[in-house]
């Protein structure tokens, strides 16, 4: 079966047009995604559901409503049936949405910087309250990267462990504690004008210390950019500060650097299991921080 027959037999439980044709996120690890057009004119993205529980995309409809009308613009999963939003066919799990026009930035400027930290507090901020369902991609528990870690036969596993061994004291400082996004880098968002407009994956959500966003967030700028640590950290702590409703502490601030060498092991560990090339630039940029 080929890839546009293979989407079909998933889209057919939605709807009974076809698919003409598909495109592949290069960016999508954990699921795969696509951008598919249908012979009625419509276009859809379509994610294939690899971990991610099916009862946790009711949960993800209402965050996704939240964001929405806190002016974050996201996506929502579409009902596959009434009540449904996870349809299933010969073994594959998959959700739908509308396409939303938009572009990922390409690259960063000290105004998309600071937009990446509003959107953060405002994503924390909207999300205040919510339960968070148990899932795989909680890639921030120390369980489950301890998990990870069992399964790693890496050459350099010791590095990823001294990178999370350095951040785990974060645990027992009594930080504060958000629903978290998890992985918002430049390839999970839109922006206009270097302003962030659309926020995707609420797969990995999870209810950890809200500075593993930041620093999630800072590898990516410093990754796709030449500003210095010091500018990045700079322009995400005054657009996070400029919105939410409870700024940052000094003691957050203070202990940022211990919560990019936990980030970036965290990483580290994930694509040396899944066997990418990321690896080597987590580790790299996490020592950076010790």
């Amino acid at each position: 079966m080929n890839e546009l027959s293979r989407l079909n037999a998933l889209f057919h439980k939605y709807s009974t047009v076809d698919i003409i044709s598909i495109t592949k996120s290069d960016e999508a690890f954990a699921n795969e995604v696509f951008d598919i057009a249908a012979n009625d004119g419509q276009r859809y993205f379509l994610k294939i559901l690899e971990s991610q529980r099916s009862d946790a995309i009711s949960q993800e409809v209402m965050m996704q409503n939240r964001l929405l009308e806190a002016g974050i613009g996201s996506p929502v999963d579409i009902e596959i049936k009434s009540g449904v939003y996870v349809g299933q066919c010969e073994g594959e799990r998959f959700t739908l949405t509308k396409y939303i026009p938009g572009i990922a930035p390409k690259t960063v400027s000290l105004k998309l910087i600071e937009s990446f930290g509003e959107t953060l507090a405002s994503f924390h901020d909207c999300l205040k309250g919510m339960s968070v369902v148990d899932n795989e991609s909680k890639w921030y528990n120390p369980v489950y990267i301890k998990s990870e870690l069992e399964k790693c036969d890496d050459p350099i596993k010791s590095s990823i462990e001294s990178l999370i061994n350095f951040g785990l004291p974060l645990f027992n400082l009594n930080l504060p504690k958000s629903v978290i996004h998890g992985d918002l880098w430049l390839c999970n968002v839109f922006a206009e004008d270097d302003r962030i407009t659309t926020v995707f994956d609420l797969d990995t959500v999870e209810e950890t210390l809200r500075i593993f966003d930041i620093a999630r967030t800072y590898t990516s700028l410093r990754f796709n950019s030449n500003y210095s640590s010091k500018d990045v950290l700079d322009g995400l702590f005054t657009g996070y500060n400029k919105i939410a409703k409870r700024p940052l502490s000094s003691k957050e601030i203070d202990n940022m650097m211990r919560a990019i060498a936990y980030v970036c092991g965290a990483f580290a560990i994930w694509h040396a299991v899944h066997k990418t090339r990321y690896r080597d630039p987590y580790i790299k940029l996490g020592k950076e921080m010790m």
